[in-house]
């Protein structure tokens, strides 16, 4: 459900004025500025927030309205957590606003989420980083504390207190057969986990096409950002670490494996690639868990990929995530109860071969948890729900995916090969006729 507009609210005034801005620019069309910058066109241009502080300030406000103004399947005090992570993307890699008057990107790479922030604080004082910080934590504390209190219950209400989980209207009102709902939740928790890839590749070796099976990957840990600054790694999600390179830093101290509660800015999570190479297509993993074990389960992966989402920038943390934690223990709870496991290591690994992005045929996106639920450009639903057509044979709306804005018709192809090859058959696939260009 997209959320209404009041025209005499400031979010109605934000709109218009960004609707203005996009008007004046070359005649170009708002979802110009949504999607990835071309690889061919004017050269990006590295900047800095040191030197450039204020051009960074009054993008990152820009673009922040903007985002505000398309349509998401979620309320404000929702996006008002989600979209400056939105914005920080865009921010490191020149997309959307991030461009100059010759439609050069303009990247900054040593942009931060609290960094974006402090920039928003202009707008509504709430912005400030330990704010959202601890409200993002909230929310996924209350929602573990939910998924927990009522996982042996028949049927779940995706709300809490009167409100759909995480703030998603698409959530509202709907139930769920409880244990599809966690199977799902447990099959997205686990598929980003480097060991349950390496099995993967261990036990299937081969993509569809023959070829060797490659996935990369990688793990956050908790590091002492002073440390990991003076030992001069910047973005550890971008080198390729070894086993012996983790215990280094850990016997350093630059990260810490004490099982216990960290806070900042004394620590920080950080994300450590450890095996180079593409990893899962979110898109694909949803519609598999969809294809093969239902709609309540492909909710519940679409619940943990938004926890993933939430947990990469919170004031107080513990080693393993709460996706992993979570995982953890719903299914030892789940064993306890009932004696076996609520998902199997097989399983998991299907969804991990499935949506691998280099298998066969390949698969180079995967969209946001943000762009699940923003009605597309061409589309009159939230992106989850046209993958959900797709699955069971519905009209599909013709749209592009993820910031890589990839055609649907291309990757719906894709995923019909991808689970045809995992023995599983949907209905023919038809598009619906194009809806009038937004102005």
């Amino acid at each position: 459900m997209a959320r209404r507009r009041s025209r005499g609210s400031r979010r109605w005034q934000a709109v218009r004025r960004i609707e203005s801005i996009l008007d004046s620019v070359r005649g170009r069309g708002r979802e110009e500025f949504d999607r990835k910058d071309p690889q061919r066109g004017p050269r990006a241009r590295r900047l800095d927030i040191q030197r450039d502080g204020r051009l960074f300030d009054r993008l990152a406000a820009l673009d922040f309205e903007y985002l505000l103004s398309l349509d998401f399947a979620a309320g404000p005090d929702a996006l008002r957590l989600l979209l400056p992570q939105s914005v920080l993307g865009r921010a490191q890699n020149g997309h959307g606003f991030w461009r100059d008057e010759s439609g050069a990107p303009l990247v900054f790479r040593d942009a931060t989420f609290d960094r974006v922030l402090t920039a928003l604080e202009r707008l509504d004082p709430g912005l400030r980083a330990p704010l959202v910080r601890q409200e993002r934590g909230r929310r996924l504390t209350r929602l573990g504390e939910w998924l927990l209190a009522g996982m042996f219950e028949p049927e779940l209400l995706l709300e809490d207190g009167g409100q759909p989980l995480l703030g998603i209207e698409l959530l509202r009102g709907v139930r769920v057969e409880t244990r599809s709902f966690l199977r799902g939740l447990l099959l997205a928790g686990w598929m980003d986990d480097l060991e349950q890839r390496r099995m993967c590749m261990a036990l299937h070796r081969r993509t569809f096409a023959g070829d060797p099976l490659e996935i990369g990957g990688g793990k956050s840990y908790v590091v002492r950002p002073d440390l990991l600054a003076a030992v001069g790694i910047v973005d550890p999600g971008r080198g390729e670490f070894a086993a012996a390179d983790i215990r280094r830093l850990n016997d350093m101290g630059v990260i810490v494996g004490e099982d216990r509660e960290y806070l900042r800015p004394e620590f920080e999570q950080a994300y450590f690639r450890l095996r180079a190479g593409e990893g899962v297509c979110d898109d694909l993993a949803l519609l598999y868990v969809g294809a093969r074990h239902g709609h309540d389960a492909m909710l519940g992966a679409f619940v943990m990929d938004a926890v993933d989402t939430y947990d990469k920038f919170l004031w107080s943390f513990r080693p393993g995530g709460v996706d992993g934690r979570l995982a953890t223990a719903i299914q030892e709870r789940w064993r306890e109860r009932h004696g076996e496991p609520l998902v199997t290591g097989e399983e998991i690994l299907a969804v991990i071969r499935c949506a691998a992005k280099l298998n066969h045929p390949a698969a180079p996106l995967s969209s946001s948890h943000r762009r699940f639920i923003q009605t597309e450009e061409g589309s009159k639903v939230a992106t989850l729900w046209n993958h959900w057509r797709f699955v069971v044979g519905d009209p599909v709306y013709e749209i592009e995916l993820g910031y890589q804005r990839y055609p649907s018709r291309k990757f719906y192809d894709i995923a019909r090969k991808r689970l045809e090859y995992m023995e599983l058959n949907i209905p023919e696939t038809h598009f619906v006729e194009r809806s009038r260009r937004r102005r």
